[in-house]
């Protein structure tokens, strides 16, 4: 819930949050208990951090002193949410997480739901340097896009929890409405990825059902409800050639880590700081080495059990068209799911 969470009066490319300083401030509390952390993912993610911080380190050639250390607060967060998988593990802390995972996701498709109906055209963001979107759902995160990932990763865990049925159209109706492809391509590949799994054909119909659903959506106007546009499949063509670019011109350490809205030159935009694709972002920022020690991390993730596999799988599926496995929410989902799940490998 960027847009409300925000903490005012900083300066203009540094964005801090409630929740980041809610984090935080259990993380510390944490620590002063001296808990006893389990090594079957700090190892991967210790190693990530560390190539990022290398690559940071290394950028100061290019990049002013304040730059890399504004860049470096993305790290820092980076390493404040992955906590959250020691913090929830410890036996100590018999949190409710898919719960309160779920409560939140169903509070975000009802201010969607409210937003669409009140609020559906929301031009005068563009001054914030937000997109401008008409008759789209965005809700409290001013992006069609993830608030569709948030709501199908609440889908998903929804039905692996065996929770309500009811709850099914809540998700269903401003995910639709968000026309956000890819949210639809992930909806549609995790439910490939299940019936492989689980042997179920029955979820190719319900997948087939859905893709019948689209040509009847609302169309009231503007181009972003318009699922046959073109003009972001050119851009996002242009962003993966640039991304080709950067990993050419920078293959083993990358630009370094977050450093993307000044080597672009961009420093206030909120699409600046990223690329459209998770795993190009890795590449061009922390080379080859971040690369492989993110996969690294990724794989160590995907062990823990069916429900952690489908969610990755929609996540990886999205995050070829978004930045989204290093957006702030899904950040914060996924490693509170893995924090309660057991690991099956």
């Amino acid at each position: 819930m960027d847009g409300f969470t925000k903490i005012p009066n900083l300066p203009p490319t540094v964005n801090l949050y409630l929740h980041d300083l809610i984090i935080i401030l259990v993380l510390a509390l944490y620590f002063l208990t001296k808990p006893k952390i389990k090594l079957n993912l700090l190892k991967p993610f210790i190693a990530f951090l560390l190539v990022c911080f290398i690559s940071l380190f290394f950028a100061i050639r290019n990049f002013s002193l304040i730059q890399i250390l504004t860049s470096s607060l993305y790290l820092l967060r980076f390493t404040v949410y992955g906590c959250l998988i020691f913090i929830l593990k410890d036996k100590r802390f018999k949190l409710p997480i898919k719960k309160l995972l779920i409560f939140s996701s169903l509070v975000l498709a009802i201010f969607g739901i409210a937003q669409y109906l009140i609020y559906p055209d929301i031009h005068f963001l563009a001054s914030n340097q937000w997109d401008n979107h008409y008759y789209r759902v965005i809700a409290t995160f001013f992006d069609p896009s993830f608030v569709g990932m948030i709501l199908l990763l609440g889908m998903i865990l929804t039905f692996f929890t065996k929770s309500s049925p009811w709850l099914y159209p809540i998700y269903l109706i401003p995910l639709l409405l968000t026309y956000s492809r890819s949210t639809y391509l992930a909806l549609l590949i995790s439910l490939l990825s299940y019936t492989i799994f689980k042997r179920k054909l029955k979820f190719l119909i319900i997948g087939l059902l859905f893709i019948l659903i689209l040509p009847i959506l609302p169309r009231p106007g503007g181009e972003g409800v318009k699922l046959e546009r073109v003009f972001s499949i050119k851009q996002r063509l242009y962003n993966y050639q640039d991304s080709f670019v950067i990993i050419k011109q920078n293959p083993i350490l990358g630009v370094g880590f977050n450093t993307l809205r000044y080597y672009k030159n961009q420093p206030l935009s909120h699409a600046g700081a990223g690329l459209d694709s998770s795993l190009l972002f890795v590449f061009a920022t922390t080379g080859i080495i971040g690369f492989a020690a993110y996969l690294n991390l990724l794989k160590s993730i995907y062990k823990h059990s069916l429900l952690i596999k489908i969610s990755l799988i929609a996540l990886l599926t999205h995050s070829l068209f978004q930045n989204s496995l290093f957006y702030p929410w899904v950040l914060i989902w996924l490693f509170s799911l893995v924090a309660s799940e057991k690991v099956r490998s």
